[in-house]
């Protein structure tokens, strides 16, 4: 009997034992193994979210180049601007006097008292061509 008892306690501590272990640490190496799964793909969502954060910061600092360059350019076009218009003022005010020199001219070669054209020269008493 006693062998019996023996050989019957010698098959729960050899195949009981390690078996209930087995199902008893199951769920802890399970838990491990989520929690590394877990800790890797934490890993990876951070580093994506990195590699994006990078790629945005990039992008608005090139946002803000390409601003100052377009607010660079439009002041550059005002002062353009505002010099073709002084430009036009001048042709006009220019123009104005051509116009007026032109009414005042005179037409007859060598007259010293350079009457406009539609008048007679004093000197010569010629008309005007």
């Amino acid at each position: 009997m006693t062998d019996i008892i023996q050989t019957i306690s010698s098959i729960v501590t050899g195949v009981a034992i390690p078996v209930l272990g087995i199902f008893l640490f199951y769920d802890a190496k399970k838990r491990e193994a989520s929690a590394k799964a877990g800790k890797a793909e934490a890993d990876n969502i951070t580093q994506y979210a990195a590699q994006w954060q990078k790629l945005y910061d990039e992008k608005v600092k090139h946002e803000e180049e390409l601003n100052g360059k377009i607010d660079a350019l439009y002041v550059q076009l005002n002062e353009q601007r505002d010099e073709l218009a002084r430009l036009k003022k001048e042709m006009a005010e220019l123009v104005v006097k051509q116009q007026y020199a032109e009414s005042q001219k005179c037409t007859v070669f060598g007259c010293p008292n350079r009457q406009p054209p539609q008048l007679l020269c004093a000197s010569s008493n010629h008309p005007e061509q």
